[in-house]
């Protein structure tokens, strides 16, 4: 794990994702109001393996009626892209980051696969599956 945080509970996070030297990691929390996201994200962000992250992409869905928002971080649409994945996941209450250290390669629309793949990692690590 690259990150902990001190919160009442430990926060999702994602195994780290590989390509083409560049690094992406998501970690997903409960929200239960967007008047909590910026001490969040103040929080997520202080970490010393956060600073170095090129990107800072992150999507919140809350409440009902449900409310939701997003941040780019630099990926242009990417922050809509993990918007639109909470709501087809039909998430509540919810908050994904995904940090990106850019590795020096473009890596085109393969970018957003990455993005996607480790957000519903930590998604599914936020809501394990009942034995």
């Amino acid at each position: 794990m690259l990150f902990s945080i001190v919160r009442r509970h430990p926060v999702a996070v994602s195994p780290p994702r590989t390509l083409h030297a560049s690094m992406f990691v998501a970690y997903a929390d409960h929200l239960d109001h967007p008047d909590h996201l910026p001490p969040f994200l103040d929080q997520l962000s202080a970490s010393p393996a956060l600073k170095r992250a090129s990107h800072l992409i992150w999507a919140y869905r809350t409440g009902t009626p449900v409310r939701s928002g997003a941040h780019d971080g630099g990926e242009r649409g990417a922050g809509a892209r993990l918007e639109r994945l909470l709501e087809l996941r039909r998430e509540q209450n919810v908050v994904v980051v995904v940090a990106r250290w850019y590795g020096g390669v473009k890596l085109g629309s393969e970018r957003w696969r990455c993005i996607s793949d480790v957000a519903k990692q930590a998604l599914d690590r936020l809501h394990p599956p009942h034995a």
